[in-house]
C-alpha cells in the first residue's frame, strides 16, 4: 500500500503535517535561536523536538555525548597559518621544515574535511550535546526499521559564502591549493639539487630565478590567507533554518502522521533521530552508530538509515549514494528504494555523489549500516548555506512537503518490500 492509499483525503490531510514541519521550524527558531552543537539553544531546541516525539512514539529519549562545537572547522584558519609559516621558512632556505608543514597541512585536510575524523578534538574544550530519538514500534514482531533523520544543530557562518558566494570560497581553495603544490615542489626540488635537508637564502645569487618567482606568487597570496584565518565566524552562529531544521521537521512529520492516523506497521519499526553536531564533523550520528551497534547490525533486523539534509529547492533535489566529498559509498539499493518512492509520487529523483561535505548518512554507511540522504539544496552552494540568510522567514514551504510525501512513501514501501 502507498502512504497515498493509506488515509482518505491523503493529500489535503499530508499538506497539514507540512505545515506542523514548517510552523514548528518557525516557532522553534523564535524561541531557541541559532544552535551550536553542544550550546544551551541546542539543548532547548532538542527538548522542544522530544517533548513532540513522546506524543508521537512509543519511547523517547534524549542521549548525551561530548564533542567539540570549533574544532571541526579550525583546519581552515590553521592551515592558512601553517600555509604562511611554510612561505617564510622556505624564503630562509628551511626546506626541510616547509615540507613538514605542508605534510600536517594535507594530514588536517585528509583528516578533518575528507575523512572526518576527529583530528583536533582533542585540542579544544569539549561540550555536551546529544541526539533525540523517538521510536514507534512493530504491531507484531519486528523484521525491519526505518530510521529518519535531520540534524539539530546549526553552523557557525562561514564569512566568505555570505561575502562573496562560490566566488570567494572557490578563490580560498584554489590558493591553497597552489600554495601547498609551490611549496612543496619548490621545496624538494631545491633540497634534491643541494643534496640535503636546506637550501641557500631564497634571494643568494646561485638560486634560480625560477624558484624566487615561485615564492614571490606564494607571498602575494598572503593576504588571501589572511583572510582565510576568518573563514568561519564563531561569534555569528547562523539560525540553520533549512540546514537542518527542515529535515529534522520532515522526519518528526512521519511520525505524527503515522500516530494522528492510527497507522502501525506490523513487522516496520520507525525510528526518528534528531542529531546533534553533524556540524562540527557528524558527531552526533558517529554516536548514534556506536550506542546501538548491537540493535542496528546484530539484532537480525533490516534496518535502513534516510536523512533529510536541507529540504529547500526542489529543482535540485538528489539523493546520495556517494558521500563525504564523494569519498564514502552510500547504500545504492537504499538511493534505489527513495527513488522509487519519488517514482510513487511522479517525481523523478536522480541518483548521485555529494559535491562537497557531508551527511550524517556517511557515519551510518562506515558503521556498516545501509544509508542513504537526501538533500535539496543549490549545490554552489546557495547563498543562505552557513549564512546569516538561513532564517525561519527562507523556509519553502512546498520543499518540505514535498519531503514529507517522500519520507512516507518511503517508510511505506519499505515496510512493504523492504530492500530490494
Amino acid at each position: 500500500m502507498k502512504a497515498s492509499e493509506s488515509i482518505e483525503r491523503y493529500p489535503q490531510k499530508v499538506r497539514e503535517y507540512a505545515n506542523y514541519a514548517y510552523k514548528s521550524i518557525k516557532i522553534l527558531c523564535k524561541k531557541t535561536g541559532p544552535r551550536p552543537a553542544g550550546s544551551e539553544n541546542e539543548k532547548a531546541a532538542q527538548e522542544l523536538m522530544l517533548e513532540d516525539l513522546r506524543k508521537y512514539c512509543d519511547t523517547a529519549v534524549r542521549e548525551e555525548f561530548k564533542c567539540s562545537d570549533k574544532a571541526f572547522m579550525a583546519w581552515v584558519p590553521i592551515s592558512a597559518i601553517l600555509l604562511i609559516a611554510a612561505i617564510i621558512t622556505l624564503t630562509f632556505g628551511l626546506a626541510a621544515v616547509s615540507v613538514a608543514i605542508c605534510a600536517v597541512i594535507l594530514c588536517l585536510i585528509l583528516g578533518e574535511f575528507i575523512f572526518y575524523k576527529p583530528v583536533l578534538d582533542g585540542f579544544f574544550p569539549k561540550k555536551t550535546s546529544g541526539n533525540v530519538i523517538g521510536v514507534r514500534k512493530a504491531s507484531g514482531e519486528t523484521k525491519k526499521r526505518i530510521i529518519f533523520s535531520g540534524h539539530t544543530d546549526s553552523a557557525f557562518e562561514w564569512t566568505f559564502t555570505y561575502h562573496g558566494g562560490r566566488p570567494a570560497v572557490l578563490g580560498v581553495i584554489v590558493t591553497a591549493v597552489v600554495d601547498i603544490l609551490l611549496i612543496l615542489v619548490t621545496s624538494i626540488v631545491l633540497m634534491v639539487m643541494n643534496s640535503n635537508a636546506f637550501a641557500p637564502m631564497l634571494w643568494s645569487a646561485e638560486t634560480p630565478v625560477g624558484f624566487k618567482i615561485a615564492v614571490v606568487v606564494a607571498y602575494i597570496t598572503v593576504p588571501i590567507l589572511v583572510l582565510a584565518t576568518m573563514f568561519s565566524n564563531y561569534k555569528r552562529p547562523v539560525m540553520g533554518a533549512n540546514d537542518d531544521l527542515s529535515g529534522v521537521y520532515v522526519s518528526m512529520a512521519v511520525a505524527k502522521f503515522l500516530s494522528d492516523n492510527n497507522i502501525r506497521f506490523e513487522n516496520t519499526e520507525v525510528v526518528v533521530m534528531c542529531a546533534g553536531g553533524e556540524e562540527c564533523g557528524l558527531r552526533g550520528s558517529k554516536a548514534y552508530a556506536k550506542a546501538h551497534a548491537d540493535e542496528l547490525k546484530a539484532d537480525g533486523v533490516e534496518t535502513v538509515f534516510v536523512t533529510f539534509d536541507t529540504i529547500r529547492e526542489l529543482e535540485f533535489i538528489k539523493i546520495y549514494e556517494k558521500d563525504m566529498t564523494g569519498v564514502v559509498k552510500n547504500d545504492r539499493k537504499s538511493a534505489e528504494l527513495v527513488q522509487k518512492s519519488g517514482q510513487r509520487m511522479e517525481l523523478e529523483i536522480p541518483i548521485g555523489a555529494i559535491e562537497l561535505g557531508s551527511t550524517d548518512a556517511a557515519a551510518m554507511s562506515q558503521a556498516g549500516i545501509r544509508a542513504t540522504a537526501v538533500t535539496a539544496m543549490d549545490p554552489t552552494p546557495a547563498r543562505y548555506y552557513h549564512t546569516r540568510l538561513d532564517t525561519e522567514e527562507n523556509l519553502s514551504l512546498a520543499a518540505i512537503e514535498t519531503g514529507v510525501k517522500l519520507a512516507l512513501e518511503t517508510a511505506f514501501l519499505f515496510d512493504e518490500e523492504g530492500i530490494k
